[in-house]
């Protein structure tokens, strides 16, 4: 990489007004990462804008071109899969984060999470100039799995907030409600309704396919794990319930838990919600042991997750870099 350890890196946020590349930008001062340049890209909707992050006031650029990025060190791609694909192919030059690959399972692409790649095979993997980084809900189940040990089968629903598909489906949740508590809702032909509702969410099996290959790349076990992946009404954050059987070393299950890195055990108050969750960077827990087997509570913020576990990997190339996360 050109820039010096002292300067720090040059980086391009692709995607930096969407969902999770704000949570980028606002990571990369509460961190203060090392950063030798500072680049702000989004679409032409949002170019021209400006954002202050850390005192400072950043323009938008509008995207065009990977060409635009060719003398960065690190790029990251906060934008929908195909687009993320297509910058991809034809960069040349920096380092890239796919953070849209979180849709995928696991392939040849490095592959890599905070708690189960160390700092040494994300330098290592570097040579590849890509990046794959987990979907925060597979990241969260392979936390919880990886901090219990062995487990024989467990089931659980996820509850996936507007948030999970971007600030398009945001908007559209929260027009949708006002439209319903005004009687003005106005359905299309085969359309379903988002708000005050909870359904499956679009394309459950084959997300859920992809989120199991995720937790068995990371955790290296062959859990058996039934999922199903539900969308829920609510604007940010997400929920994850999980049912276990009561097995040998259950009692030293919350003992387990609460010195997991990146858990927060709530023991003896009310379980946290959603909201509670909100900005935090740690997954919220709650645990219930009952004659018929165990529940797990699960709340954390998906956007802020996904955006940490990128950033990490820019942590992992800054030679001087504190150890933050491993």
């Amino acid at each position: 990489m050109g820039a010096s350890a002292s300067a720090g890196l040059r980086l391009g946020i692709v995607g930096a007004t969407g969902v999770v590349g704000s949570q980028l930008l606002e990571l990369i001062d509460e961190r203060a990462l090392s950063c030798a340049e500072l680049r702000l890209y989004g679409s032409e909707e949002h170019g021209g804008e400006s954002i202050e992050s850390g005192g400072v006031v950043r323009r938008v650029d509008v995207f065009s071109d990977s060409s635009e990025l060719s003398d960065l060190d690190l790029v990251f791609l906060a934008v929908p899969r195909a687009d993320a694909q297509a910058i991809a192919a034809r960069l040349s030059g920096p380092i890239a984060v796919d953070l849209s690959a979180a849709s995928l399972a696991p392939s040849g692409t490095p592959f890599v999470a905070p708690g189960f790649t160390t700092r040494e095979q994300v330098r290592s993997l570097s040579r590849f100039k890509l990046f794959h980084i987990p979907h925060p809900a597979a990241l969260a189940l392979a936390t919880i799995i990886n901090a219990l040990g062995e487990i024989a089968f467990c089931a659980g629903t996820l509850m996936l907030g507007a948030s999970s598909q971007g600030h398009g489906a945001i908007s559209h949740l929260v027009e949708e409600s006002a439209d319903l508590l005004n009687g003005k809702l106005d359905l299309k032909e085969a359309e379903s309704q988002s708000a005050f509702n909870v359904a499956l969410a679009a394309g459950a099996p084959g997300l859920e396919q992809v989120l199991l290959a995720q937790v068995a790349r990371l955790t290296g076990k062959a859990s058996r794990i039934a999922l199903q992946c539900v969308q829920v009404p609510v604007l940010h954050g997400t929920a994850l319930c999980l049912g276990l059987p009561n097995t040998a070393g259950i009692d030293q299950w919350a003992a387990l838990l609460r010195a997991a890195p990146g858990i927060i055990l709530v023991e003896n108050e009310e379980p946290a919600t959603v909201v509670d969750a909100l900005e935090q960077e740690a997954l919220l827990l709650s645990l219930n042991v009952g004659a018929g087997g165990t529940s797990l509570w699960c709340v954390f913020d998906n956007a802020r997750r996904a955006a940490l576990a990128a950033l990490w990997i820019a942590e992992c190339l800054v030679p001087d870099a504190a150890e933050k996360l491993n």
